[in-house]
């Protein structure tokens, strides 16, 4: 049944992640949400993220949700994400047909899903640094 719910949505992304990055800073995520078979986008896309700390079991470690609105025909979407703490992330984004700050009852269904991104969150560089860094790129 999973299955058949998560084929009703294809999350496709254009602008992943990087595999690291500093702490404090805001990255973005881009990419196309689409009903399967039909004009449109979801009404409800979220960056569902996921700290990953080795000594926690899954059970208690941190989820949050960055909303990102996919605009209506194309389905194209952004959603901005800053991390706070050190660690490693798992990034996946999720389409649902209502606001995960509403459920009645639980999380609402998941409706499809992206690849899980992995994002290492580093120390943040001192000032003056970061800007010889991207002089380089």
């Amino acid at each position: 049944m999973a299955e058949e719910i998560g084929a009703i949505v294809d999350i496709e992304i254009t602008i992943p992640l990087p595999s690291e990055g500093a702490i404090d800073r805001t990255y973005r995520i881009e990419g196309t949400a689409r009903v399967a078979e039909m004009v449109g986008a979801p009404p409800w896309v979220y960056a569902q993220i996921h700290k990953k700390d080795w000594f926690k079991p899954d059970i208690i470690e941190e989820t949050n949700y960055e909303r990102g609105l996919p605009i209506p025909v194309t389905g194209n979407f952004s959603i901005k994400w800053t991390p706070k703490k050190l660690g490693i992330y798992d990034v996946t984004v999720v389409a649902t047909p209502a606001p995960l700050s509403l459920p009645v009852v639980g999380v609402p269904p998941i409706t499809g899903q992206s690849d899980t991104m992995k994002f290492a969150a580093t120390e943040k560089p001192e000032a003056g640094l970061e800007i010889l860094a991207c002089s380089f790129v």
